[in-house]
């Protein structure tokens, strides 16, 4: 579990998060959204140690990671290794074959063995559907694909903490779809704290076992995917509306 309390940052003199206080919990999947320079981009890399807050707590499972010296190195180190990240992009090592870029975060987190390291990768590559293409490239792969290892990379250290930045993104609605199913399957099977950052509604609307509205820096709205639709928050509407889906649900809703 995932907990920030009264969280603010600043860039300079403009802040950027007010007083953001949420619970993310285990074997779900917990979506952030909100419009471009709403503030959930600077809220998950604030959680993800790359941006540290101006005040505030975040506690993963009670631990302190919020940085400005109230955490101590070891348990900041032991937070990291717990952390899986799949990047909007896949980000992926260009220069490394499919199963190396699994084995990497292992050579970086673990003291496994090479053959354990190796044992590890594939059996992670076969959860993602992805066996027998341990030797491509990434530039051989299909968007898809990559995405898939990027997730077979993230779980490779089993992780107790999954982000995931726009993981949908570039991709077309089926195989979003599979990439959704994949990542709520994952989450359930290992008990994960999986935060995702997106602007997918399809996402919003399968998966969203808890769903973040984030709005000019502000926890605006919280609920799921099941009932975001019947909110009458004007800028949820708002947000809404910006999406055909849910334009056309709601203009469904409207009618009945």
């Amino acid at each position: 579990m995932i907990e920030i309390r009264n969280l603010n940052k600043f860039f300079g003199d403009k802040q950027v998060l007010f007083d953001i206080n949420l619970t993310l919990k285990p074997g779900l999947c917990n979506l952030i959204i909100g419009q471009s320079g709403s503030g959930k981009t600077v809220l998950m890399k604030t959680m993800v140690g790359l941006l540290v807050p101006d005040s505030g707590e975040i506690l993963f499972d009670g631990r302190d990671f919020a940085g400005k010296g109230k955490a101590d190195r070891e348990t900041l180190t032991a937070i990291r290794r717990q952390i899986g990240m799949v990047f909007q992009g896949g980000a992926l090592f260009d220069s490394l074959s499919v199963l190396e870029n699994v084995v990497f975060p292992m050579d970086m987190f673990t003291h496994k063995s090479r053959s354990e390291k190796l044992n590890r990768a594939k059996e992670c590559l076969q959860r993602v559907d992805l066996q027998g293409a341990e030797k491509l490239s990434p530039s051989e792969l299909s968007g898809g694909m990559r995405k898939r290892v990027a997730i077979a990379r993230a779980i490779a250290v089993e992780p107790r903490y999954l982000f995931c930045d726009e993981p949908n993104s570039g991709l077309d609605p089926r195989t979003s779809e599979l990439i959704d199913t994949l990542i709520s399957e994952i989450t359930r099977e290992y008990g994960i704290t999986t935060v995702i950052n997106t602007h997918d509604m399809n996402s919003v609307l399968k998966i969203g076992d808890t769903v973040n509205f984030i709005y000019e820096g502000k926890l605006w709205w919280q609920g799921n995917g099941r009932d975001i639709m019947e909110s009458d928050n004007k800028e949820i509407i708002h947000f809404l509306e910006a999406s055909e889906l849910t334009k056309r649900l709601l203009a469904k809703r409207n009618r009945s």
